[in-house]
């Protein structure tokens, strides 16, 4: 798990200064996990729901055609500004995972999709627990690369992402789940992929947020070595992803 003390928001806001390129280049959700929190948190049209870390929103957007009352809680302006443009109908506010801009028990389901491993976990577990009602849900969700596809193995080798990497992917969350005040919890996975050119996953590599703030010739070196993983490639690719979900229950106060 990501430490905030070791890694102090650079990469959490820094590194998703551009709004623009992070939804043009990064994956949605598969259906079939949206359904599945939507179904295990009880997410209904006239429950009020928050995402916290919500990005640019690519995961609010799939959440607005089950409910109508949305709050999205971002830290980083770029990512407020193409989310708010995107979807107006959804109140977005500043804030982050240790200070949630919202009253005590005012949400009935929290979700954090492809931000958990930035948050201070046991500060942001009491804050989420804070602003949940009696009883509320909480659900988490990643997308992870799948490496166990030789080519996209060496992709995160080319990107240096086993030197760079906030959290060791595939790391079973529950435990860090359950030491806040959450019971309950419910692991799920599934599979997913991404259709790109070569120049969309080009800028998917660029939207990594340790690779975003390299400076300039650091990141032209690791980009030639991303070119000779993905020049020998299809024009078009399936980037494989295993999307990794959770959901908890509040404890009762």
């Amino acid at each position: 798990m990501a430490n905030l003390a070791e890694h102090p928001q650079l990469h959490g806001t820094s590194g998703f200064a551009d709004g623009e390129r992070y939804q043009l280049a990064r994956p949605d959700y598969p259906r079939d996990a949206v359904t599945f929190l939507v179904d295990s948190l009880g997410i209904e049209e006239d429950l009020h729901v928050l995402d916290l870390g919500a990005g640019t929103g690519i995961f609010t957007g799939q959440l607005v055609q089950f409910c109508a009352n949305i709050t999205a809680v971002e830290p980083t302006p770029g990512m407020r500004k193409v989310l708010s443009e995107r979807l107006p109908t959804v109140n977005v506010l500043d804030g982050r995972d240790v200070a949630i801009p919202l009253p005590d028990a005012t949400v009935d389901c929290v979700v954090v999709a492809q931000a958990f491993h930035w948050f201070d976990a046991p500060v942001a577990l009491e804050e989420i627990h804070r602003v949940l009602v009696e009883g509320g849900r909480l659900g988490v969700l990643w997308n992870e690369r799948d490496e166990s596809i030789p080519w996209v193995a060496e992709l995160g080798e080319a990107m240096r992402w086993p030197t760079h990497q906030p959290y060791n992917v595939g790391q079973d969350f529950t435990p860090i789940l359950s030491s806040g005040p959450f019971v309950n919890i419910e692991r799920r996975k599934f599979n997913h992929r991404q259709l790109l050119d070569h120049e969309g996953l080009y800028q998917r590599v660029l939207t990594t947020s340790y690779i975003a703030v390299m400076d300039d010739d650091e990141q032209r070196t690791l980009m030639r070595d991303v070119k000779r993983v993905v020049v020998p490639l299809p024009e078009r690719i399936e980037l494989p992803y295993v999307t990794d979900v959770y959901r908890a229950t509040a404890m009762l106060r």
